[in-house]
């Protein structure tokens, strides 16, 4: 699997150019799903002109709101998404856990509000560079996936996303990776009684020079794709070479 996520970029000329190029110059695999994520203004646009292609693009959105009530100013609702074909989610990402104070209970609510309709969560986890200086990150780590507790985890996708590389251009050795994204599989198999088999994708400052050696890990089930995901040639690229 390999996701761009947008975060809070693009136009529609710039999405439209986006998926025709992408959709012209990735080769395809079934076995390896290629997700766009743009930002929700996008999504009933990108959702036509995937139509429109017949592209394999699949679409995921950057949020969902888990609220029943349609008073919530601003939310978007898994109902919502369904109706642009929006196959998966982004929940939990660092940025929107420190921007809106997300709590495992808010992100608990919001991967059932998803299963529910049948939209794969994408999970996203990380640490701070703190909590890695002093060696936490597996207790730290071990406290956020919390919020998968009785949640059906067929389908479910974690990003480990450490949060000192995202756009810092920094970025976690393979040996690290593979020690993180090891350990993030072995508790859900253990602390989840989890069955079911744990994708597990990383972010980071993919790119690029280290998406393939990134890849060849035997650990890693796909790529988090942020700025570098922008320019629909290097994102083609990153794609054909993982």
């Amino acid at each position: 699997m390999i996701i761009a996520n947008w975060k809070m970029n693009g136009s529609k000329e710039e999405v439209s150019s986006w998926i025709k190029s992408v959709t012209e110059e990735v080769d395809f695999d079934n076995e390896k799903p290629c997700v766009f994520c743009p930002p929700s203004c996008y999504l009933d646009y990108s959702c036509s002109l995937i139509k429109e292609t017949s592209s394999p693009i699949f679409l995921g959105s950057q949020n969902i709101n888990y609220k029943k009530s349609s008073a919530l100013t601003g939310g978007i609702d898994s109902k919502m998404l369904k109706e642009f074909l929006t196959k998966y989610v982004l929940i939990g990402h660092s940025e929107q856990r420190e921007t809106f104070k997300e709590t495992n209970e808010i992100l608990h609510s919001k991967l059932l509000a998803a299963i529910n309709e049948d939209i794969l969560p994408i999970f996203c986890i990380g640490e701070p560079s703190e909590v890695k200086q002093k060696d936490n990150t597996e207790y730290f780590l071990g406290s956020q996936l919390e919020a998968l507790y009785d949640v059906d985890l067929n389908g479910v996708i974690i990003a480990y996303e450490p949060i000192w590389a995202i756009g810092s251009g920094l970025n976690a050795t393979k040996d690290y990776i593979e020690k993180i994204h090891s350990f993030v599989k072995e508790y859900c198999r253990s602390n989840l009684n989890s069955d079911v088999k744990i994708s597990v994708v990383y972010g980071g400052s993919v790119n690029l020079s280290n998406c393939e050696e990134i890849m060849s890990s035997f650990e890693v089930d796909g790529l988090l794709v942020g700025g570098a995901s922008l320019d629909p040639d290097i994102f083609s690229k990153i794609y054909n070479l993982s």
